[in-house]
């Protein structure tokens, strides 16, 4: 699954509210699909790239379970 080019605008607001994000999923989520790179979301939000990551497996994993 790429959160980058998979979601239109409209499926990406119902994820926001049907996922139950942590906060820090939803900062990940909404760069994700803004295009950044794991890279410039780790540096935007000062996590490191193997966080973003674990962050990124989560919102996967939550966007499957409401799919």
């Amino acid at each position: 699954m790429n959160i980058r080019k998979e979601f239109t605008e409209l499926e990406c607001e119902w994820f926001r509210r049907a996922c139950n994000f942590t906060p820090e999923e939803m900062e990940v989520f909404n760069l994700r699909v803004k295009d950044h790179s794991r890279v410039e979301i780790a540096l935007s939000l000062g996590m490191s790239e193997s966080t973003v990551d674990r962050r990124i497996k989560n919102i996967k994993k939550k966007i499957h379970k409401v799919l």
